[in-house]
């Protein structure tokens, strides 16, 4: 009933009615914007930070930004030297995937066999993870573990208390899931991660009216709607791995894209040494 009092022209009402008879009705917020800066236009002064505003033009403007606002971008407190990055040109998209699934657990176990230690593989769906999950089990001899559907609190421990300093294991995760932020698997605890894909989340009505919403603002709709909040994932993910001055690892991007103008630009600066596996 509180945010009822912002409906304005930035949402959309959906209503949707269920097979067990309900009825849900949504307000669904297409730009945040406006709501942000009603909120903090009362305020002398606000910091937004994190280490995934990327592009900063879009995070801006979605957080209600004005031209006089400033942006600073600090440099990482990290050397380049810490992360191996490599990008892997091997297509991941939907159709594509029964194809290329044992040419990339071959990928993926490479990377367990050339570096040492733990590693956390993250993937854009489940069903996705779970085929390569079964394929990685046949064809490989390292111990691997499985992100479950709708983990409570106590399994979500136990499946990270398992990558232990000095242990050699292979996690199974979900972009944007419950391990892909806010975990802090420092040292030996964590030396590798791979991201399968770029994140894109499937077409979708809701996601169609984000894009179409852009689209008439004259932005482009589809980078609002898809590849930033996607690649934020990517970078999310990608961020499990160095987590204090001592850390050392390495990250695999697998997805022809990834070397495309568009998302090579979206990558942090610190993943610019990288180099392509044939």
């Amino acid at each position: 009933m509180k945010i009822l009092e912002y409906v304005d022209e930035h949402y959309r009402l959906l209503g949707e009615s269920t097979s067990e008879g309900d009825f849900i009705f949504k307000l669904f917020c297409l730009d945040p914007s406006h709501v942000l800066r009603e909120t903090t236009k009362t305020f002398r002064s606000g910091v937004f930070f994190s280490a995934t505003l990327s592009p900063f033009a879009y995070y801006k403007e979605m957080l209600g930004g004005t031209k006089e606002d400033y942006i600073l971008q600090l440099p990482s407190p990290y050397d380049s030297s810490q992360i191996d990055v490599m990008i892997t040109p091997l297509s991941t998209r939907y159709k594509s995937r029964e194809k290329t699934v044992g040419e990339l657990t071959k990928r993926l176990n490479d990377q367990v066999d050339h570096h040492e230690g733990n590693h956390l593989f993250f993937f854009p769906s489940y069903h996705y993870m779970e085929m390569v999950y079964r394929e990685f089990k046949d064809y490989s001899s390292v111990n691997a573990v499985m992100q479950e559907r709708g983990m409570d609190e106590e399994r979500r421990e136990d499946f990270l208390a398992q990558f232990e300093e000095g242990g050699r294991l292979v996690g199974f995760a979900v972009l944007g899931g419950i391990f892909s932020e806010g975990v802090d698997l420092r040292g030996d605890r964590l030396n590798g991660v791979a991201v399968v894909g770029i994140g894109l989340a499937p077409r979708s009505f809701e996601k169609e009216l984000i894009k179409d919403y852009f689209n008439q603002k004259g932005r482009n709709g589809y980078d609002y709607a898809y590849v930033y909040p996607g690649m934020n994932k990517v970078l999310q993910a990608g961020g499990r791995l160095i987590r204090s001055e001592e850390d050392h690892g390495s990250i695999q991007l697998v997805d022809d894209r990834f070397l495309s103008r568009k998302y090579l630009q979206l990558l942090p600066d610190d993943w610019g040494n990288y180099r392509i596996l044939k």
